[in-house]
């Protein structure tokens, strides 16, 4: 039977544990070229104070062609809730082979929330 060889990474190795503004936007680009698959988890821990607009979204655009165009409409999007303070959520994304740019905005307009991204890859099937 085939089993999948992966390289599992440390805790935030795409973006450690670090606040985002009220608003803030962050991108980060990854390249899963020369993997199978990329598996994308982000979690968001909100502050002891939360807002009626809150949670953090996440967007992932594809980067294409040798001059590393970004597409301007995400292949992915999800939404982190935020809906207890102080409470860590997460969420995955499967990534297949490619290069792609990681957006994240806090939506809550008036409160900085704490932000991980952690990506493992699947490297080859043996």
């Amino acid at each position: 039977m085939a089993t999948a060889v992966m390289t599992r990474n440390a805790p935030g190795n795409i973006r450690t544990s670090s606040s985002l503004a009220a608003s803030g936007v962050a991108t980060y680009d990854v390249d899963y070229s020369a993997k199978l698959e990329g598996q994308v988890t982000v979690k968001n821990t909100p502050g002891g104070t939360i807002a009626a607009t809150r949670g953090v979204r996440v967007d992932v655009y594809l980067i294409y062609s040798s001059s590393n165009v970004v597409t301007t409409i995400a292949i992915q999007s999800l939404s982190l809730a935020s809906t207890t303070a102080s409470t860590a959520e997460s969420a995955p994304l499967f990534l297949t082979t490619g290069k792609y740019r990681i957006s994240i905005t806090n939506i809550d307009i008036s409160n900085a929330v704490t932000v991980e991204i952690t990506g493992d890859t699947v490297d080859s099937i043996s």
